[in-house]
């Protein structure tokens, strides 16, 4: 009989598929923000002249629990070990967003943004690390399958859990709640490896077989202070890209009176290009010499970007598409470098890259909604996909940093 304590690994990869659907789920319900925003703009904006403000509004509030609590969560779950971190992660996700239409103001949103995203950053930290250990395939291939089954939720969850709601009536979205509850009584049941794993980031394959003794974080990260705060600057202002144009391009999308089905599914084909960037960074991060990817990732994802916001039809979709591949494709080389760089403090890492990073990215939204309603959408999205260029010179500062594509470094 199967040793729950000591998974074999058929037991490792169920347990890892499992997660990946959690994360899946639990993104399915993170990114309804950005397919509601036009809805609530309309329903609760004082004025036409301040409502990019209040979306802006929306994200920062959004972004603070969501992405800064990650630190905390990543401070706790590197102490303290439980898969509870996940059952009430996806559990008050699904609750948060499911009751936003319902809600009769602004600081009623508010609320909810903060209970739905102290779930997201419950869930993040702890779920990528265990990801990087459950896998079989390898950390990197692991944490990228991981990663894109979070993004394949945030695309193509939200057109699952907008269905009804867009034929029937938006308030019937409380009821979506159900499947997130569903999952997330299901996780303490399913996930019962606890304190077994050894979560300790090596550059390749499996982890390593004994743990290594955890030495304070500072005397850890203090001689690398100058890499992880450019892995930090990267990821942020990559993220101000990437969840402007979510957020933005949708409230523009319905300026441009595209339907909501419509609109939804061209965030979706957005968000979903982006899976497919992470997804694939997982098999070239082996592959292709590190900073490459993340120069060609920084250099060739604005022209694409910038001419899918100045053509029509099926080449806006092809180009939109094809910028956020190269934009999200190298998300995993920034977090597992961070790992990597502060070992015995993966957790932490994570929510470094994943949570603190996207948090400023989504903070920084706050200025982009108000630079919105002074010079108008167009102008501030230009800007917006140009942000990854001036991000390049910053590799140089990486030089001394593994290549993740040599093996046995």
């Amino acid at each position: 009989m199967e040793n729950p304590q000591n998974p074999s690994k058929a037991s490792s990869r169920k347990q890892f598929y499992f997660l990946t659907l959690s994360h899946t789920v639990l993104d399915s319900y993170a990114t309804l923000l950005s397919h509601l925003q036009p809805l609530l703009l309309k329903k609760l904006a004082i004025s036409a002249a301040t409502r990019n403000s209040l979306a802006g509004n929306f994200i920062l509030i959004y972004s603070i629990f969501s992405s800064f609590g990650q630190i905390l969560f990543g401070w706790l779950s590197d102490r303290v070990r439980s898969v509870h971190f996940l059952t009430f992660g996806v559990g008050l996700t699904a609750l948060g967003l499911s009751f936003l239409w319902v809600a009769p103001s602004p600081r009623v949103v508010y609320l909810l943004l903060t209970i739905g995203g102290l779930g997201i950053a419950s869930f993040h930290p702890q779920a990528t690390t265990y990801a990087g250990a459950l896998a079989t395939e390898g950390r990197g291939m692991g944490i990228s399958i991981f990663l894109t089954g979070g993004n394949v939720g945030r695309a193509l969850g939200p057109l699952v859990l907008m269905f009804i709601p867009y034929r029937y009536g938006l308030e019937y979205l409380v009821w979506e709640m159900i499947p997130g509850v569903l999952v997330a009584l299901l996780v303490p049941k399913v996930l019962k490896f606890e304190k077994s794993l050894d979560l300790t980031a090596t550059p390749r394959g499996r982890l390593e077989e004994a743990p290594r003794p955890q030495e304070p974080f500072w005397t850890v990260a203090r001689p690398h202070l100058l890499p992880l705060n450019v892995l930090f600057i990267i990821a942020a202002l990559r993220t101000v890209t990437a969840v402007g144009l979510e957020n933005f391009l949708s409230i523009y999308l319905a300026d441009q009176n595209y339907s909501d089905q419509m609109r939804s599914l061209v965030i979706a084909i957005f968000i979903f290009a982006g899976s497919m960037g992470i997804m694939s960074s997982g098999w070239l991060i082996t592959r292709v010499n590190t900073y490459l990817l993340l120069l060609v990732s920084l250099l060739g994802s604005p022209p694409l970007l910038y001419a899918s916001l100045h053509t029509e039809g099926p080449s806006f979709l092809v180009l939109l598409f094809l910028g956020n591949v190269v934009l999200s494709s190298s998300m995993t080389v920034n977090i597992i470098l961070a790992q990597m760089i502060l070992r015995g403090h993966e957790n932490i890492a994570s929510s470094f890259m994943m949570g603190a990073a996207w948090g400023v990215g989504g903070v920084l939204n706050k200025v982009v909604g108000i630079l919105g309603d002074q010079y108008g959408l167009p102008i501030v999205l230009d800007g917006l996909v140009m942000i990854p260029v001036v991000l390049a010179p910053l590799l140089i500062l990486l030089r001394d940093q593994p290549n993740l594509s040599r093996p046995n470094i």
